[in-house]
């Protein structure tokens, strides 16, 4: 199938985040190259403030990725 060039961009919890940092984005890492993706670029964008909670959490902190992947994996 087609293999195209994605632009993810993924909110972490903030907490979790805070305490282990490449764990957390080593996880989303290991979650595209196990589907056979390939990681272009992977970047800590900014941690904000949510616009409403989701689990509870207030703050997010976004992870921007390229990656590479075929369309049927995702």
């Amino acid at each position: 199938m087609a293999v195209n060039v994605y632009e993810g961009l993924f909110i972490f919890d903030s907490n979790r985040y805070g305490r282990d940092p490449s764990g957390v984005s080593g996880q989303l890492e290991s979650t595209i190259t196990d589907a056979g993706g390939e990681i272009l670029a992977s970047r800590l964008w900014e941690e904000r403030r949510l616009a409403y909670p989701i689990k509870r959490q207030r703050k997010g902190t976004y992870w921007l990725a390229y990656f590479r992947l075929d369309s049927e994996e995702v």
